[in-house]
């Protein structure tokens, strides 16, 4: 009877080991990449190929509007805004803010040597200043803006 348990005992462990080596570990399935990747503003502002700053609007010049207009950009894997939504903002500098994003052109962003599409934010700040020949403006992207969702 010992020579049967040995016998089941040997087969059980060699069906065991059978499906240890095929079977492959929990976790370690190839996954596909991601669809995009969320990166943050200064990573984008280091991946911009070309741009052309907004021009500051003369009638909000004239009115002393000034404030932030920030994006939610989505980036194609070429580098190209494929979408732009701007948060509240005085349509004015809104205006001018569009305008200057048709512009940009990225680097594309790499995860693992390959392209992808990535998600971040991107802002403007207009600025009025005061002088005693009037007001003069100027604009500068936004380096760091808290990630909203």
């Amino acid at each position: 009877m010992s020579g049967i348990r040995t016998i089941a005992a040997s087969l059980s462990l060699s069906v065991a080991l059978a499906f240890a080596q095929t079977s492959p570990p929990p976790n370690s399935s190839p996954s596909a990449p991601p669809q995009k990747v969320r990166v943050s503003t200064g990573v984008m502002l280091g991946l911009v190929e070309r741009k052309t700053m907004p021009v500051y609007p003369v009638e909000a010049l004239t009115k002393g509007i000034q404030g932030d207009i920030i994006f939610k950009i989505e980036v194609d894997e070429i580098g190209k805004i494929a979408s732009a939504v701007p948060g509240e903002a005085d349509p004015l500098l809104l205006a001018a803010a569009k305008d200057s994003l048709r512009t940009f052109h990225f680097r594309p962003y790499l995860l693992n040597g390959t392209p992808v599409r990535v998600e971040s934010q991107l802002g403007f700040h207009f600025q009025v200043d005061k002088t005693t020949d009037g007001a003069n403006g100027h604009v500068e992207c936004l380096s760091s803006i808290p990630n909203r969702p």
